[in-house]
């Protein structure tokens, strides 16, 4: 070789070594800005024959692609090394929940057959952790006719979390909403009634006074005396409920005697059960002591017994009894009235679909005795539940832990 083409061979060598610094320089570049986006990047390379068999998108076998590249974060999202995306440019698939791969795959379909952009979003399962993902690449036909796609890969996690966050915010907010209209209803409907009572009855007695017909004045002051004992019972129901969902509830416990407390409780409303002839039994004998809001319980209790009575047929009975166990003591008020539906049964204790009927003689109630009483119970860290037979009668539960 003469000493020119010596020199115009080292001239092209160091231009060659030139070009591949500046090429290696610019794979440096462009990766180092691939590695430092937040999201992941890919490019795929589909290949033309079979991009729209769907069979190919369920499993990592016959692979119809060639991943041509991805960045660091792509792996970091998938929580995989970058060997194994290698070895298995497929392996994401193996990690879609089963119910997204449908629409997954029918949308990989549509974006190849009519070369449009692919956007999907959805769950993998990586690790026995669960991402939500969100996919977008757009297409480009090579002249082989196979598709070059570059996409990015987005961990939407926490956006999910926090929609469903607000998903659920919204749904308290008109659970609140709808209770707050059922209370207002209350006041309005359940108010109205007694005071009307009240209100005409007190004119008719005043009536009665002047002609001193004392056999009516009697029935009328009667009538007034239950209208206000209704309306000072709804009132207490009122403000109990409106405590608890206000937050502003005490609770206070303390140790008491449960079949005392069923004994004042019973005492308490035993001039009303006379009235309809309704014989009220408590077996119990022995003590069984409890540390409860004892303020708490006895609004269960009042609820219970006075559902009861107002359930129940004249001539009828009350059983009421206090059973422990080892972990709990268990209160049942259980009568032979009417019954329940089954199908109301749920409703019992939600206020936006409240269940409530009239007495045996046509007793009004509220449709929140029985809420409230499931509110305190559980606010002392008890269970409350009931068993209902149509024409046999209903048996109300609630239980509490021996020690809180």
């Amino acid at each position: 070789m003469t000493s020119q083409q010596k020199d115009e061979q080292k001239k092209f060598d160091d231009n060659q070594n030139k070009i591949d610094r500046a090429l290696i320089n610019e794979r440096e570049l462009y990766a180092d800005l691939a590695n430092a986006l937040p999201s992941g990047i890919y490019r795929i390379r589909i290949f033309h024959e079979k991009p729209t068999i769907e069979k190919n998108y369920y499993c990592t076998a016959n692979i119809y692609y060639k991943l041509d590249f991805f960045n660091d974060r792509f792996c970091e999202i998938l929580n995989l090394d970058r060997s194994i995306i290698e070895k298995n440019p497929g392996v994401i698939y193996d990690f879609l929940f089963d119910e997204d791969k449908t629409e997954f795959v029918r949308l990989n379909v549509e974006a190849n057959i009519n070369i449009t952009p692919f956007i999907w979003e959805g769950r993998l399962k990586i690790k026995d952790d669960i991402i939500w993902i969100h996919f977008e690449s757009i297409p480009r036909i090579l002249e082989s006719t196979d598709i070059i796609w570059t996409g990015t890969l987005i961990d939407v996690s926490d956006r999910k979390r926090t929609e469903q966050e607000i998903k659920l915010k919204n749904l308290e907010l008109e659970k609140v909403n709808a209770e707050k209209d059922k209370f207002l209803s209350i006041i309005a409907h359940d108010l109205k009634s007694p005071f009307n009572s009240i209100i005409g009855f007190s004119e008719l007695l005043l009536e009665r006074v002047i002609e001193k017909d004392y056999e009516k004045i009697g029935l009328f002051a009667k009538i007034i005396m239950q209208s206000s004992n209704r309306a000072m019972d709804l009132l207490k129901n009122l403000m109990v409920w409106a405590q608890s969902q206000s937050g502003r509830m005490v609770f206070n416990p303390e140790d008491f005697g449960m079949v005392a407390l069923i004994i004042d409780e019973t005492l308490a409303l035993i001039t009303i059960a006379e009235q309809k002839s309704i014989c009220i039994n408590n077996p119990q004998t022995q003590e069984i002591h409890i540390n409860a809001d004892k303020a708490m319980i006895s609004t269960v209790l009042r609820n219970l017994i006075s559902n009861a009575i107002k359930f129940t047929h004249p001539g009828g009975y009350i059983t009421i009894s206090a059973i422990k166990n080892q972990s709990e003591l268990t209160v049942s008020v259980c009568d032979n009235g009417v019954g329940i539906p089954k199908s109301k049964l749920n409703k019992l204790f939600t206020l936006n679909n409240s269940y409530s009927t009239p007495g045996t003689r046509n007793e009004m109630g509220t449709g929140l005795g029985l809420i409230i009483c499931k509110e305190l119970v559980e606010k002392n860290s008890g269970r409350f539940w009931v068993e209902s037979k149509i024409g046999t009668g209903s048996t109300f539960f609630f239980s509490l832990p021996l020690t809180i």
